[in-house]
C-alpha cells in the first residue's frame, strides 16, 4: 500500500507526461521534488487549476517505490496569478525558480529555501521594483547554496596573508570614489589596492561604493528595511552585473532566463522613451 503524505509546494516546472498526465517539479519544505499529476491536461480534471506555473498550493501525495510520487489532492494557497499574466513579472519569477532549480538538485532544500522562494514570488507579484526582490532573492539563495559571497572583508591578497580588512564603503575617505572590485573565482569583493593590482591581470569587475553598500544590505537584510529605500536604477543596473558575472562563473554558463529577462527590459526601457 503506498504512503500517503503532506506538503506544501511550489510549481517550478511542468511537463507533459503520456496523453493526459503532467510531471511537476516542486519547491517545498521537504526539498525539490518531481510528482506526477495524474489526467491533469484532461478538460475536467480537477487538479488542473492547483498546479499552475508558480502556484503555491497545499498537497497531499501517494509515495511510490521507484517512481514519481503522485499527487492524490492539490489545494490552492496563493496562486500567484499576476507572474502567469504579466509578461514581465513573469520573466522575473522565471529568473528565480531558474536559479533554483540549478543552484539545487533533487531532494535539496529546506524550509527557508521553501520560505525564500514563496516570499519573493510575492513580491514580484506586488512590489513595484522587481529588481530589489531579485536582488535580495540572490543573495539569499546563495547563502542557502553554499555560495554566499564574502562582501564585508577583502578576498584578495590580504587573505592570503591572514589579515583581515574590512570593507566599509560608506565611512568618508580621501578616495571614497575610487571602486573596489569583485572578483568570482576568489568569492567576493576586493578592496580597493586589491582590485588596483589585480585588475589588469584577471577578469574582476569594478563595484562602486554604493553597489558594495547595497550588495551589503540585501545580504544583512531583511527585505522591508530595503523595501523602504529607493535605489536608482542606474544601481540596479551594476549591481545586476556584477551578480551575473559571479553567479555564471559557478553555473560555468550564463541563465537563460536571465538572458530573456534583460532583452525584455531593454524593449520595455526602449518604448518608454519613444516621444508621444
Amino acid at each position: 500500500m503506498s504512503k500517503l503524505y503532506r506538503t506544501a509546494g511550489i510549481v517550478m516546472r511542468r511537463r507533459e507526461q503520456g496523453d493526459a498526465d503532467r510531471v511537476l517539479t516542486l519547491c517545498t519544505p521537504l526539498g525539490k521534488i518531481d510528482v506526477l499529476a495524474k489526467g491533469a491536461r484532461k478538460l475536467r480534471s480537477r487538479k488542473a487549476g492547483h498546479i499552475e506555473l508558480f502556484t503555491h498550493s497545499s498537497f497531499v501525495l501517494s509515495r511510490v517505490p521507484n517512481y514519481w510520487d503522485i499527487i492524490s489532492q492539490a489545494e490552492t494557497v496563493e496562486p500567484h496569478a499576476t507572474l502567469r499574466d504579466d509578461l514581465l513579472r513573469g520573466a522575473y519569477a522565471r529568473y528565480a525558480v531558474e536559479l533554483l532549480d540549478r543552484f539545487f538538485t533533487s531532494g535539496e532544500g529546506e524550509q527557508a529555501l521553501f520560505d525564500l522562494l514563496n516570499h519573493t514570488l510575492t513580491w514580484l507579484c506586488e512590489d513595484d521594483d522587481l529588481d530589489l526582490a531579485i536582488r535580495f532573492y540572490e543573495q539569499h539563495l546563495l547563502g542557502l547554496a553554499g555560495f554566499r559571497p564574502e562582501l564585508r572583508a577583502c578576498v584578495g591578497e590580504h587573505a592570503d596573508r591572514d589579515r583581515r580588512v574590512l570593507l566599509r564603503p560608506h565611512e568618508p575617505t580621501e578616495e571614497e570614489n575610487r571602486p573596489y572590485g569583485f572578483d568570482p573565482e576568489r568569492g567576493g569583493a576586493l578592496c580597493r589596492d586589491c582590485y588596483t593590482r589585480r585588475n589588469s591581470r584577471h577578469k574582476i569587475a569594478s563595484l562602486s561604493p554604493n553597489g558594495l553598500w547595497f550588495l551589503q544590505e540585501c545580504q544583512r537584510g531583511p527585505y522591508t528595511r530595503l523595501r523602504a529605500q529607493q535605489t536608482l536604477l542606474s544601481l540596479h543596473e551594476e549591481v545586476e552585473r556584477v551578480m551575473q558575472h559571479y553567479i555564471t562563473h559557478h553555473l560555468e554558463q550564463r541563465s537563460s532566463a536571465s538572458a530573456f529577462l534583460k532583452r525584455l527590459k531593454r524593449m520595455n526601457k526602449a518604448q518608454n522613451q519613444r516621444p508621444l
